[in-house]
């Protein structure tokens, strides 16, 4: 993992990867939150040398025309190959940002500097960049590596409960799809009194485990699809929540579509039943409550859109157990119908 940093001294680390590259010219991207609650800790005399950036916050403003006024502000400001776009925040700024940085004058570096936990264990690893088109999560996007992913726990102290429980959901599926001691570990975390310092090893073990897979399969032709489990519920969830201006995190959206998938899993595959009332439990211990009011219908439809799928029809990934997965799993209307109940149920 060359190029993902973990550290305890932010501005240091900051500091000598851009000395490293040389740029001509240095871009800060943030939103309005993270320019004012994340830039106090790169108070460094290099990074006073660059051009902000700040866009608004929120998956509304995950658009292209977010996209085109960071292209324009980049263009206007005169920046080149050489220069270096460095992202500031969740996973919004991380993937807008690498989108960006992807396209304009067909790619130049980036630097993503995650501030919420969810970007630090899945936006920020892995490459995938995007922007959200015609009310579906992450229609438009490429796949396209930062030069350096620089994490730092400092971050989280500044985040809002319902933000740290946003990444949880990530952390879950990772755990799942990687079984063992790990798995254990994050089904008896406790977010309402966290040991950071044993929060901090959980992060980086997530992190590696995503990445793990990401470098067996880099543009997800094969085993990286079982980083979608989760994600075909939980993306019709967070596409109809948006839709409709509901609130639902990605985190959360996630954590619901794993309880339809376990569901799935516990039918097609075998997964363990106890086992599934127990994951179940521990989601619905740690979300606040939501109300899944979109009919299954609608959900489904949503599903026939995700990029996951082909001809064959909507596709999942399953667990026979924890650590045990399958990729490329298609379910009849009806199955998923019956797993969308078992969600809705208290």
């Amino acid at each position: 993992m060359e190029n993902i940093i973990f550290t305890s001294d932010i501005r240091t680390v900051l500091d000598d990867c851009l000395q490293g590259f040389k740029p001509e010219d240095i871009f800060i991207l943030t939103d309005h939150n993270t320019a004012q609650y994340c830039l106090p800790f790169l108070n460094l005399t290099r990074i006073k040398e660059t051009h902000r950036i700040s866009i608004q916050e929120g998956e509304a403003h995950k658009s292209l025309e977010s996209a085109a006024y960071i292209w324009k502000v980049l263009s206007d400001q005169g920046a080149r190959r050489n220069s270096v776009l460095v992202n500031i925040g969740g996973g919004l700024v991380t993937d807008i940002g690498g989108f960006a940085a992807s396209c304009f004058k067909r790619g130049i570096k980036c630097v993503n500097i995650p501030t919420t936990l969810l970007a630090q264990v899945d936006a920020s690893v892995g490459g995938k960049t995007g922007i959200n088109f015609n009310g579906l999560k992450n229609e438009i996007g490429t796949f396209a590596l930062p030069s350096k992913v620089i994490i730092d726990s400092c971050f989280l102290k500044t985040l809002p409960y319902t933000q740290l429980l946003s990444g949880c959901g990530e952390m879950l599926k990772h755990a799942l799809l990687a079984g063992g001691k790990h798995f254990e570990k994050i089904l008896q975390l406790d977010l309402t009194h966290i040991d950071w310092v044993n929060f901090s090893s959980l992060i980086q073990e997530s992190v590696e485990i995503k990445y793990a897979v990401v470098q067996s399969d880099p543009k997800e032709a094969g085993i990286r699809k079982a980083l979608n489990f989760g994600h075909t519920a939980g993306h019709a969830l967070e596409s109809a929540a948006i839709s409709s201006g509901r609130e639902l995190s990605h985190g959360a959206a996630v954590a619901y579509g794993m309880i339809a998938e376990l569901y799935l899993s516990v039918r097609k595959m075998g997964f363990n039943s106890a086992l599934y009332e127990k994951i179940v439990r521990f989601i619905r211990n740690i979300y606040p409550e939501y109300m899944v009011s979109e009919d299954d219908s609608t959900l489904y439809e949503l599903m026939l859109h995700d990029k996951k799928n082909d001809r064959e029809g909507v596709n999942f990934t399953l667990l026979q157990e924890p650590g045990a997965f399958s990729i490329d799993n298609y379910c009849s209307r009806e199955e998923i119908e019956q797993a969308l109940q078992a969600l809705k149920q208290k």
